[in-house]
């Protein structure tokens, strides 16, 4: 992501808009940019409690539970009635920093102040406002539905002035963007409700998704906050929130559950190459930060310069990886909307998103722009547009960021609780939002606490009427053929956290890695659409041995390409054929064709480099990880190597030939045996996603009742004919005694002990059989009481000892 060319230009005019440097300290006022942009305001607010005037300094000080704001925006006079989040607890969250002979120092509880306000314009009901008193006014004050303000400190000046500037301004009821915008991008999330009684298919894009992050200072950050902890702190604080509020209409929560900041000294060489810088980091994560803070994704922020322009990098479709998924971005602006947006550009690229550029990704909303705009130029992108809500779509659909939908504990968020964030926090029960937008009938908004009678919250997947759901529900299905599903358990609302095939567990011809079915084939096709497929081999061993960017095994630090070895061709660039001319990368790509004699005939190779944009490493089009490479072997980074070296089969040992091995290593069993080893009979399942219950599902139930109305009725209506017509059917039937007898069995279909693989949810199979035979009774008799027997077979305990060989020798429900 570049800033864009007319850097000087925009410091001249735009004073704090979003591309100034942090150095940079002149503000204009009311300065129209250009047409199409934002207007800028310097305004002195007042604060008032009770009718009482209050100082800035000493309204953050006392932090009073009722504020009132006023000031003149553009001509108007905005009067703000705000409420302080009265019901909150102290969270429990890391603030990790050095002491000066290098010891590394874990805060559990920095105490940071609970200075967020909510409310609305006086004498109104909406639409909200939401501000902090944390280090000057900071925030957004909406003054209709279709027109916001972002409102942030005018650094250094004493009289406390504050610059306003017009982020939103829509025609009222009009569309955000394209047209065929889909309707989630102006929904809310967590109150979605199922039907009751009946599973839904799973929705990967509506269902709640979670990104635990870690942010990372490094020392020129430190410094240049002028070495200020706390300043330090709320700065990051505040920019994880906006990322967060940037994300919540695709339904993805940004939680913040650790900040680290390097105030002794840099932890990794910090380079003005951001290549560099992010391949250390990444390095530096995997070694230091994930075994002390478990974390989805971490984020640099760096004070340093980035050369030619560039302001960030990430890697792409690397969510969830102990190796990749993070990103670095540059400090550039003053404004915390402008850091924001690049470090939510970066994240984007960790979640599969790929730059807007000639997508035909509709328009944003007047005065703003994409967040995955390849530049930055004068404004920075506030909003996603179409083409993200698609990668993203595509990116979780292929298995891509299994870790997001997990629910972060309340006692790993980081900062203090805030009612009304869509996020259940230390000492919440529940959190639908602010009490004008709560639509959950189980929870009170105003407290964050559940109504009373309510067991759980009505956005919990294992809550249904403010119940909890019985054991044994499926609340997450499986997305592929790497993933497993989850049960609740009827003790939690919340499904329990996701987990997948353990990697090297085999798949369709290939091997799971991370949740995803890893093969050539869908790598090709992910790339480049249908038709595609694998170049023939001596395609990969001729063009990835060049070492350029047409072929390579990936880049070092300093971005040179690297030649693949002989035994490694089937781990670089990734080699197809076919397909769609244009890449689903959405970026130009370069073409080189590598002439290759085989057997006398000539075969043309297409070697390709995708221009995927400066702020992106470019592994997305190697080989990935897990893809096998030849019998036994599988591509570890850009290496060919043993697949016992993901040891899968360590794990499948203690399973018993009765289970897989999950992504915690633990056994996921077979229907018809226990966890944790698979050795003594159960449900299926594992210790990590629960078990399946025998109380069958929505879609089991409405089986049972057509097997009732089409098979047991029909039968009684016989048994009842049998009985009125009882003197009829014995005179025609001279050779039987004086009445008769009907007589059945049902049989439920039992499982094959043997190791199955995992079969869809248990059908239940009925055999019926009526038999006439000579007896003394007068009438048919009632159905039998069915016992079950221990191999699980249904078996009637009144059968007549003279029919027991051959009930023996007829399996019970066969035909």
């Amino acid at each position: 992501m570049r800033v864009g060319p007319f850097r000087l230009l925009q410091l001249l005019l735009c004073g704090l808009c979003l591309g100034l440097s942090t150095r940079d300290r002149a503000v204009s006022h009311r300065v129209a940019v250009q047409p199409d942009s934002p207007l800028y305001w310097e305004v002195t607010p007042r604060l008032h409690r009770s009718g009482h005037r209050l100082g800035l300094q000493e309204a953050m000080q006392i932090l009073p539970d009722d504020l009132q704001i006023s000031m003149e925006i553009d001509g108007e006079q905005v009067q703000l009635d705000l409420e302080r989040n009265r019901h909150l607890v102290p969270g429990s969250h890391r603030l990790i920093y050095y002491l000066p002979n290098g010891s590394r120092v874990t805060d559990q509880d920095p105490g940071v102040a609970n200075c967020y306000y909510q409310g609305q314009l006086e004498g109104q009901t909406g639409p909200w406002s939401s501000l902090s008193l944390c280090s000057g006014i900071r925030g957004i004050i909406m003054t209709s539905p279709e027109r916001g303000f972002s409102i942030e400190p005018l650094p250094g000046d004493p009289s406390h002035k504050h610059i306003v500037r017009l982020t939103q301004e829509n025609p009222k009821n009009s569309s955000c963007g394209n047209s065929e915008t889909p309707h989630l991008l102006t929904g809310t999330i967590g109150t979605q409700s199922r039907e009751p009684h009946h599973r839904t298919k799973r929705d990967v894009v509506t269902e709640r998704k979670f990104v635990e992050l870690a942010m990372v200072a490094d020392n020129r950050e430190y410094k240049l906050l002028h070495g200020d902890m706390k300043g330090l702190h709320i700065r990051m604080l505040e920019i994880a929130n906006k990322v967060d509020a940037f994300y919540r209409p695709l339904n993805v929560r940004v939680a913040l559950v650790a900040v680290e900041v390097w105030n002794q000294k840099d932890q990794i060489n910090i380079s003005t190459n951001p290549a560099e810088t992010l391949y250390r980091f990444l390095s530096w994560r995997e070694r230091s930060l994930l075994p002390l803070v478990a974390n989805d994704n971490a984020q640099l922020l760096t004070g340093l310069t980035f050369k030619n322009s560039s302001v960030g990098m990430a890697t792409l479709n690397s969510m969830c990886s102990s190796g990749g998924s993070g990103g670095v971005s540059m400090d550039h602006s003053v404004s915390i909307l402008g850091v924001a947006s690049t470090l939510a550009h970066q994240l984007g690229h960790n979640l599969g998103l790929s730059h807007d550029t000639d997508r035909k990704c509709g328009q944003p909303s007047k005065g703003k722009k994409w967040i995955m705009e390849p530049s930055a130029g004068f404004l920075p992108g506030l909003e996603f547009s179409n083409c993200s809500l698609a990668d993203l779509e595509f990116s979780l659909r292929r298995g891509g960021g299994m870790c997001l939908f997990n629910v972060p504990p309340p006692k790993r968020l980081f900062g203090e609780p805030q009612c009304g964030n869509f996020l259940v926090e230390e000492g919440e029960q529940c959190d639908c939002g602010l009490t004008q937008d709560c639509r959950d009938p189980c929870c009170d908004a105003s407290l964050c606490q559940l109504r009373s009678g309510a067991q759980c919250s009505s956005g919990d997947q294992c809550c249904e009427g403010c119940k909890l759901k019985v054991s044994g529900w499926m609340c997450r299905e499986p997305l592929g053929a790497c993933d497993l599903p989850e049960y609740c358990n009827g003790e939690s609302p919340h499904c329990p956290p996701n987990v997948y095939l353990q990697n090297g567990e085999t798949c369709d011809q290939g091997y799971c890695y991370r949740g995803e079915c890893r093969t050539l084939r869908a790598q090709c096709l992910d790339v480049w659409g249908p038709g595609s497929a694998p170049a023939p081999d001596p395609c990969f061993s001729k063009v990835n041995v060049r070492g350029d960017k047409y072929g390579n095994c990936g880049r070092s630090p300093d971005g040179t390409y690297l030649p693949c070895a002989e035994s490694d061709v089937w781990c670089g660039k990734i080699q197809c054929q076919g397909g769609s001319a244009r890449s689903r990368l959405g970026a130009g790509a370069q073409t080189v064709l590598v002439s290759v004699t085989i057997n006398g005939s000539e075969l043309s190779c297409r070697g390709t480099h995708f221009d995927l944009g400066d702020d992106i490493w470019d592994s997305a089009v190697l080989v990935a990880t897990g893809t096998p490479c030849g019998t036994g072997k599988v591509c570890i980074g850009q290496k060919c190597e043993d697949v016992s070296r993901l040891k899968v089969q360590n794990c499948r040992n203690k399973c018993n030939g009765r289970g897989v091995c999950n992504s915690n290593s633990n056994c996921h069993c077979d229907p018809g045996w226990a966890p944790p080893d698979c050795v003594g009979s159960g449900q299926g399942g594992s210790i990590d996603s629960g078990s399946l219950s025998g109380r069958p599902d929505g879609s089991s139930v409405t089986a049972a009742l057509l097997v009732l109305f089409l098979l047991v009725v029909p039968l009684l209506v016989l048994l009842g004919i049998c009985y009125i017509k009882r003197d009829t059917l014995q005179r025609r039937l001279g050779k039987f005694s004086t009445s008769s007898k009907c007589q059945y069995r049902v049989a439920q279909s039992g499982n094959d002990p043997s190791r199955p693989q995992r079969p869809p949810p248990p059908n239940w199979a009925q055999g019926t059989e009526l038999q006439v035979m000579s007896t003394h009774s007068k009438a048919c008799a009632a159905p039998p009481t069915f016992r079950q027997s221990p191999a699980g077979v249904a078996t009637a305990d009144w059968t007549r000892r003279r029919h027991k060989e051959r009930a023996e020798q007829k399996p019970l429900g066969s035909p």
